[in-house]
């Protein structure tokens, strides 16, 4: 019969793992290749907000608006970068249709993010 995880339990249990200097030299070691891999995955994000910025000027989407069609894109966005194909269309087509529905966001500036992340607009 197993033994139930009662929080003093799993409290005692955190408080021997927590071994701040055994973190710390872990943090350490992985510190340069952290930093790297930071640099790498922030780029791509850096890049598309510029170009986001662009396309909502251009539909003429400012102030607090602006923060729904971020959202939406930088969602769909690192769903590309984790599904292929027919995942992915199902995850647009789904955000797009919760962004418009939950948010009151324009549909056609929603296809036109989707065009500049995944090169087409998926269908139904």
């Amino acid at each position: 019969m197993p033994i139930p995880r009662t929080p003093s339990r799993r409290y005692a249990k955190w408080d021997a793992k927590f071994d701040p200097t055994v973190i710390s030299s872990r943090f350490e070691a992985i510190k340069s290749e952290a930093q790297a891999r930071a640099q790498d995955g922030l780029i791509p994000y850096a890049d598309f907000d510029f170009t986001l910025a662009d396309l909502l000027d251009k539909n003429g989407i400012t102030g607090p608006d602006r923060a729904k069609y971020r959202a939406f894109g930088r969602k769909l966005l690192k769903a590309s970068y984790r599904h292929t194909q027919s995942a992915l269309d199902h995850i647009a087509l789904g955000l797009k249709n919760y962004f418009v529905i939950s948010y009151g966001c324009d549909p056609n500036v929603l296809d036109q993010i989707i065009l500049f992340i995944l090169g087409y607009t998926p269908t139904y």
